[in-house]
């Protein structure tokens, strides 16, 4: 089949020879999938069902003093601020909030002391938490609060009040805090009158000193509520909800450039995100570079313990990606020394993990961590990665040194070895090269591009050459627009528009026909809230109160869920700017077909097998009179309209006309021929 983008123009109906009878190439089980990386504040003020900002008053951001750090290229060494306090106001007769501990305080180390006269008030404005009240209630959902609290100069009653931003109440419930120096936690459920944005406040009636940490406020319909392995991290559902709708097969995580850190000191440590929510440790992530003042904090609230339970919830493959003892190359020179305590540590860490999620409670340390926060069996684990957008021949030495201990240790697991920023050059002709003489470990090459929607239909026919029988390919991250976060917001090209939706889709034809060389593929970034967009192309927007999967997002969930087992070949010419691919089970045969122009085109196939019944279509297309690459206003992206339509079959041919810029997901039930 030859396909072609040269500009359009009208031409008659074209045939293709969909040969379903001699589809033998397998589609690989795990071909559409998730990347998950906290940006966007997609994990705290995203996910994270909790919508306290700062809970625990241990925020870590970034030194607002490195301004240079909004330049993507740059080498500068950078530092982590601590700001206790962040996100927590205090008003009132003498009202103050002071942070006290040290990381040998209890187990939860430091906590807030809120003292002062009757009505000290100490308020949070949850998330984004830099405009005012955005604690996003619903009436009708209730919130249960909780705290660790004491009362050390005698007992204390709180007030806590839900306030709308125009002064009045949402909801109020109280608690009373024994005297001593005992922590004791509190409970009150609130019960929203009006869906609106509030704050959480806390209030002393009758003044005095109240010690607080671990301060929740929970929607009551979170994911997993009333399941005991969800202990820890809590959900929020519609996002979920959302990311199950796309049907994906696996789940890489916890990013991204988090995973390297701007600094070795900064790359995510998935140690310290398991276990009892008071005894995890944030970090700031290095995408506060690109939030005022460094605002950007990771309270590990969702950890691996939450990822690796969302895998399983889902149906998902976990695919965690470790340190390989690099910081982010792009960024930083650090460099972890092979020979030595610190990578010995960098390996140990590594197989931590695995025993962590695989090994036995009983007999592994690790394990019984897992066990104790209500997970006894063991994850399931087949994938890894080994660093993100790491290149060059230091890395493929850490990567060898990683993967030979893994190995040892674990065998059988799939590894992804990363192969830089870009789909071409030499960097990832390093890394392409030295997969394909890993011999028989299973290693797969992790491609990521950020182009334009031109490139990707230029590149359809990307994989059709690649050697079969040795590494496969993961996209791990790829989007139809360049990234833009160095350029000013009003000179930025619009993101998620129908053009990119439409040019990726007509490149994920050329996936599917290669989809024996292309083991797995992952959009990015995944999550964006529209009160913090860091990066403009995101797979999914939401706010406090609406999830809107993009028009990528749909693209993605077309194809997805309209995916066979064997790889159909066809045979015949499309017009200049269609593409197609199909595949098969042994009962369903599916056929995505792709106008990329702005006119009809007519297409007839012929399928060289007996059909059952009439066929369906399933039409993603503009709507009419929409610009391709218009995005329509900074909280609202362009959407494609979906259609389904019945096929007439005759004679083993279908004819349809494809609407301009526009996905069809074609499916028949194949006779079963005895």
């Amino acid at each position: 089949m030859t396909n072609s983008a040269s500009k359009a123009t009208p031409t008659s109906a074209s045939a293709l020879s969909v040969r379903a009878s001699a589809a033998h190439r397998p589609v690989s089980p795990l071909l559409f999938g998730l990347f998950y990386e906290d940006i966007n504040l997609s994990s705290d003020g995203g996910l994270n069902a909790n919508l306290v900002n700062n809970h625990s008053f241990e925020g870590v951001y970034l030194d607002p003093k490195h301004k240079e750090l909004r330049a993507l290229a740059m080498r500068t060494p950078t530092t982590k601020h601590l700001d206790r306090a962040r996100h927590w106001e205090t008003s009132g007769p003498a009202a103050k909030l002071s942070v006290l501990g040290t990381d040998a305080v209890a187990s939860h180390g430091h906590y807030g002391r809120l003292t002062g006269g009757s009505g000290a008030t100490l308020t949070n404005h949850g998330y984004p938490g830099d405009a005012g009240p955005s604690v996003a209630v619903r009436a009708g959902v209730n919130l249960r609060f909780t705290a660790l609290a004491r009362g050390p100069q005698g007992g204390s009653r709180c007030h806590v009040v839900l306030l709308a931003g125009d002064g009045n109440l949402v909801a109020e419930a109280d608690f009373t805090v024994p005297a001593g120096d005992q922590w004791t936690q509190v409970v009150a459920e609130l019960s929203p009158t009006r869906t609106v944005r509030a704050s959480l406040q806390l209030v002393l009636p009758d003044g005095g000193t109240l010690d607080l940490d671990e301060v929740r406020l929970i929607p009551e319909d979170h994911w997993g509520a009333g399941d005991p392995r969800w202990s820890q991290g809590l959900f929020r559902r519609d996002l979920v909800e959302a990311l199950r709708d796309l049907a994906p097969r696996f789940m890489r995580f916890p990013g991204g450039c988090i995973v390297e850190g701007l600094t070795l000191e900064n790359a995510y440590d998935w140690k310290a995100s398991v276990g009892p929510l008071a005894e995890r440790r944030p970090n700031y992530n290095l995408w506060g570079m690109h939030r005022p003042d460094g605002d950007y904090s990771q309270s590990l609230q969702i950890g691996f313990y939450e990822y690796f339970l969302l895998c399983e919830d889902l149906g998902m493959e976990p695919m965690p990606v470790v340190s390989a003892g690099l910081a982010c190359q792009f960024r930083s020179r650090e460099v972890t020394p092979v020979d030595g305590a610190d990578f010995s540590k960098v390996v140990q860490d590594t197989l931590d993990l695995i025993d962590w999620a695989t090994g036995d409670p009983a007999t592994n340390a690790w394990a019984a961590k897992r066990a104790a926060g209500g997970h006894p069996e063991p994850f399931r684990l087949n994938l890894l990665g080994i660093g993100n957008e790491n290149h060059g021949p230091v890395y493929l030495e850490r990567f060898e040194r990683i993967r030979a201990a893994v190995d040892a240790h674990h065998p059988g697991l799939t590894i992804i070895m990363s192969s830089g920023t870009a789909p071409a050059g030499k960097a990832f002709d390093q890394s392409l090269a030295h997969a394909r003489t890993c011999g028989d470990a299973k290693t797969v090459v992790d491609e990521h591009f950020y182009k334009s929607p031109a490139w990707f239909i230029d590149q359809v026919n990307r994989y059709d050459d690649y050697p079969r029988g040795g590494a496969q390919v993961f996209m791990g991250e790829y989007a139809a627009h360049v990234p833009t976060l160095p350029i000013p917001r009003r000179l930025r090209l619009p993101a998620n528009t129908i053009k990119s939706a439409i040019a990726e889709a007509a490149f994920l034809t050329g996936v599917e026909r290669n989809a024996d060389v292309v083991a797995m593929t992952s959009y990015a970034p995944l999550l964006n809230h529209l009160e913090s967009e860091l990066w403009q192309h995101n797979l999914i927007d939401f706010d406090g109160f609406t999830v809107t999967p993009t028009a990528n997002a749909a693209v993605q969930k077309l194809f997805a869920t309209t995916l066979g087992e064997r790889i159909v070949d066809l045979d015949g010419e499309l017009p200049a700017g269609v593409f197609a691919s199909a595949s098969r089970s042994d009962d369903r045969l599916c056929v995505h077909l792709v106008n990329t122009t702005t006119i009809p085109q007519d297409v007839t196939l012929t399928v060289d097998l007996p059909l059952h019944g009439a066929g369906s279509a399933t039409v993603l297309a503009a709507p009419h009179g929409i610009q391709p690459s218009r995005r329509m206003g900074s909280r609202e992206r362009a959407k494609l309209l979906e259609d389904h339509l019945a096929l007439a079959v005759h004679d083993g041919a279908v004819s349809l006309t494809l609407r301009p810029q526009s996905v069809s997901a074609l499916e028949f039930g194949l006779a079963s021929v005895s």
